[in-house]
């Protein structure tokens, strides 16, 4: 007689939908963004037990950065997509990248470059 027992813990990650009106922290533009919601489970037989470390992030369409989103306002965001996302509910993630983001032609950047190559401007801060 054999026994499987299919087991294990995976993470997760759940598009809640989009948002409008959202001014992105690092460029200041009145933009849209995706809500995401990601978290890691237990699972026994592929049936979720037991879930832990969820969190809520944003994607900006205006310049592609990803933020953190206040645990409250996510909670509130998936029983209602229309609520409003205020620039202090979102925290930007500190990672290092080895681009600089151009506020004038929106492009990502090298980060060695000192002048931006597609319009000039000064990147040195």
């Amino acid at each position: 007689m054999f026994f499987f027992v299919f087991f294990g813990i995976k993470d997760k990650e759940i598009l809640l939908g989009n948002s409008n009106d959202i001014i992105c922290p690092q460029c200041g533009e009145v933009t849209s963004g995706e809500v995401y919601k990601t978290y890691t489970y237990f699972h026994l037989f592929l049936i979720p037990l037991v879930k832990w470390n969820r969190r809520y992030f944003v994607k900006t369409n205006c310049c592609k950065r990803v933020y953190m989103l206040n645990p409250e306002v996510g909670k509130q965001f998936e029983k209602d997509s229309n609520i409003v996302i205020n620039k202090g509910d979102l925290e930007i993630i500190e990672v290092y990248t080895h681009m600089k983001y151009c506020d004038h032609c929106r492009v990502n950047v090298p980060n060695e470059y000192q002048y931006c190559p597609y319009c000039g401007k000064d990147l040195r801060d």
